[in-house]
């Protein structure tokens, strides 16, 4: 376990700057959030620790790891995993298939172990065992086995959680994980992902628009508009920052 930090983080396409010395703190066994405007540069800032985009300038370490110098493939390795804004499963397969494939990580044991039947057995059952562990944690005990493609949006975005957590994280990013849920599936996935992080023992850095979730989960929050920090503080203290409500919340309210 460790910490995560992120000091004077910056990102240009072109003549954009979509990241301008950004600073985000995320201690161990904690929730923080990450919230600003459509365009603030959240997703971006995710790419850059998941290490699908490179920072211009900057330091981004976990522990005593610099993630600059990692792969996406060693970032998952260092017990880093991340879901994504837009859903991306393979739909035409299961439930079970879906949270399987989240386990590439330990695919080298999985080979070392078909060096005799026994183990390569042994292996296999241990894998499904986790596999059904987490789709009881995330409440798809009985959709385990169906088509992902047939079943309702919010248990997507389940699964898909439950991919990220199949890599077995000690750090996962969330990026908008109740968008486009309805406010049942919303009050459910609040619960999972204070479960994760409660019982699972799981730090997360959650990116998300729904501001009853942010404020419900997040013990501190930072955040972005026009790529910059423009606050950070407690729910409360965000709740009531003027700059925070001019960028960003009072287009919630208005909303």
């Amino acid at each position: 376990m460790a910490n995560l930090m992120a000091k004077g983080v910056s990102v240009h396409f072109g003549g954009v700057r979509a990241l301008s010395d950004v600073n985000v703190e995320v201690p161990e066994g904690s929730i923080i959030g990450l919230i600003g405007p459509n365009g603030a540069g959240k997703t971006t800032f995710f790419n850059c620790l998941s290490r699908f985009l490179s920072c211009d300038k900057g330091t981004i370490t976990y522990g005593d790891k610099d993630l600059r110098r990692c792969s996406p493939h060693n970032i998952v390795r260092l017990g880093i995993a991340r879901t994504f804004q837009n859903i991306n499963l393979f739909k035409t397969r299961t439930v079970l298939d879906n949270i399987l494939i989240g386990m590439h990580r330990h695919i080298g044991n999985l080979v070392s172990a078909t060096l005799s039947l026994p183990g390569a057995l042994r292996h296999e059952r241990s894998m499904r065992r986790r596999a059904e562990e987490i789709a009881e944690l995330l409440g798809m005990k009985t959709e385990i086995n169906e088509i992902v493609r047939n079943l309702p949006y919010g248990i997507q975005k389940r699964v898909e959680m439950g991919r990220a957590l199949a890599a077995e994280p000690q750090l996962l990013l969330l990026d908008e994980p109740v968008a486009g849920c309805n406010e049942e599936e919303t009050s459910e996935l609040c619960k999972i992902v204070y479960s994760i992080n409660h019982d699972q023992k799981i730090t997360i850095l959650l990116v998300e628009h729904d501001m009853s979730m942010v404020m419900s989960v997040c013990k501190y929050i930072y955040v972005l508009d026009f790529g910059k920090n423009i606050a950070e503080g407690t729910p409360a203290e965000i709740q009531s920052n003027p700059a925070v409500i001019e960028a960003y919340l009072g287009e919630q309210n208005a909303a």
